[in-house]
């Protein structure tokens, strides 16, 4: 058929990775680890469980359910492949400016890197991706949310 073009699945990859705001899925996923931990850390959690799949089935669902995952293309929270685990892991041996890491054990646990206020640390995690603090609140409460209360211990 005239006018009619076939687009070849490399290039539907090439174009979903230029959607992406220009960030490289390394970017992204330095992003997303970030404002997890920043979140999560916003709720009071200390760690959660180093349980792959518990961690891997949390994410998925709050994931799916979260409004801002369409501006990070490249992250992968599905059954056949789920990045967070990875994620968690490669974030403490990130170089460069970062606002929010987690160390990774006996349990995933988020830290802040420098000593200022969560909201502002919220922020500025999300200010190249457009992220507000409540949202990535948003993300780490439905990712909470999945684990039994011993999997996620609380700050008193």
């Amino acid at each position: 058929m005239a006018g009619v073009q076939h687009v070849s699945a490399s290039a539907r990859g090439i174009v979903r990775r230029m959607v992406s705001n220009g960030m490289s899925k390394a970017r992204q996923q330095k992003i997303v680890g970030e404002g997890l931990a920043v979140g999560v850390l916003s709720l009071g959690v200390e760690a959660v469980t180093s349980n792959k799949q518990a961690v891997e089935f949390a994410f998925r669902r709050a994931w799916r359910g979260w409004s801002c995952n369409s501006l990070f293309p490249q992250i992968h929270a599905s059954v056949v492949r789920n990045d967070i685990v990875g994620i968690m892991h490669r974030s403490s041996n990130r170089s460069g400016m970062i606002t929010a890491d987690w160390t990774s054990g006996r349990e995933h646990v988020p830290t802040l890197r420098e000593a200022w206020p969560i909201e502002e640390a919220g922020e500025a995690v999300g200010e190249e991706a457009g992220v507000s603090h409540a949202q990535w609140v948003d993300l780490a409460r439905a990712f909470i949310a999945e684990f039994k209360p011993e999997e996620v211990p609380r700050s008193e």
